[in-house]
C-alpha cells in the first residue's frame, strides 16, 4: 500500500487538475448543447405556431370568399326566379292578349263575309283589283304582331330556364 500512497503522493495535483478540468469541461459543452436544443425547441414550436396561423388565416380567408360566393349565387338566383316569373307572367298575358285577337279576328271574318247573293258580271271585265290578293287588315297586323312577341317571349322563357337549371 505504500506504493500507491508514493505514487498518489506524487501525482495527486496532476490527478486533481484533470479531474477539474474534465469536470468543467462537461459542464460547460453539457449545457452549451442543451442550450442550444432548448433554443432550437423553441424556434421549431414558434415556426410551427407561424405556420398553423398562415394556415387558419388562408382558411379563414378562402371560407369568406365561398360565402361571399354563395350569397352571390342566391341573390343571382333569386333574381332569375323573380324575371322567370315576369316573363312567364309576360307570356300568359300575351296568349291572353293573342286568343283574344283571334277571337276578335274570328268575328271581324263573320261580320265581313260576302254575300252568295251579290251578282255576277255578265260579259264584262272584272273591276280592276278584284283579282289580287286582299291587303292585311290592321286586325290581321297586330294579330301577327301579337305572336311575334308571344314566340319572342318563349324563347327568352326558355333560354332563362336554361341558365338557371344548370346551377341548380
Amino acid at each position: 500500500m505504500t506504493a500507491l500512497l508514493a505514487f498518489l503522493r506524487l501525482t495527486w495535483p496532476y490527478l486533481a487538475c484533470l479531474g477539474i478540468g474534465l469536470w468543467t469541461g462537461d459542464y460547460l459543452a453539457g449545457n452549451h448543447w442543451q442550450a442550444r436544443y432548448a433554443a432550437l425547441q423553441t424556434s421549431d414550436a414558434q415556426a410551427r405556431a407561424d405556420g398553423e396561423d398562415a394556415v387558419r388565416q388562408a382558411l379563414e380567408a378562402q371560407l369568406a370568399r365561398a360565402e361571399a360566393v354563395s350569397a352571390n349565387n342566391s341573390t343571382v338566383i333569386e333574381k332569375l326566379q323573380n324575371e322567370n316569373a315576369q316573363i312567364a307572367a309576360d307570356r300568359d298575358g300575351t296568349l291572353t292578349r293573342v286568343r283574344r285577337l283571334e277571337q276578335l279576328l274570328v268575328v271581324a271574318s263573320r261580320a265581313t263575309a260576302p254575300n252568295p247573293s251579290v251578282p255576277k258580271t255578265g260579259g264584262r271585265q272584272a273591276a280592276p283589283g278584284a283579282g289580287d290578293p286582299p291587303s292585311t287588315s290592321p286586325l290581321e297586323g297586330l294579330l301577327v304582331d301579337a305572336a311575334t312577341e308571344c314566340e319572342q317571349t318563349a324563347n327568352q322563357l326558355n333560354a332563362l330556364i336554361s341558365e338557371i337549371e344548370p346551377q341548380s
